[in-house]
């Protein structure tokens, strides 16, 4: 089982259930990032709906699940940054 360093410097073990979506996530971040730039506006349109169909459209060998599961990862990724 993989390991992580947390914040006080012990080893903890990797919570992570999609460890093969990890080297895909900087490129999806990349990707949505302009539904979270100032002025990335949608219109009333839910960004978690774009953001899921810009990966899918990127990556049509995702299952659904993996999609919404880097979807909510982007968000999540974002709002911790506002």
């Amino acid at each position: 089982m993989d390991q992580y360093v947390d914040e006080k410097g012990a080893e903890q073990p990797d919570r992570r259930k999609h460890a093969n979506l990890r080297a895909l996530f900087d490129d999806v971040v990349r990707r949505v990032e302009p539904f979270f730039q100032e002025g990335g506006k949608l219109n009333g349109s839910r960004t978690d709906f774009w953001v899921a169909r810009t990966i899918s459209d990127a990556y049509s060998e995702l299952s659904n699940e993996e999609v919404h599961v880097l979807a909510k990862a982007a968000i999540r990724y974002y709002q911790e940054r506002k």
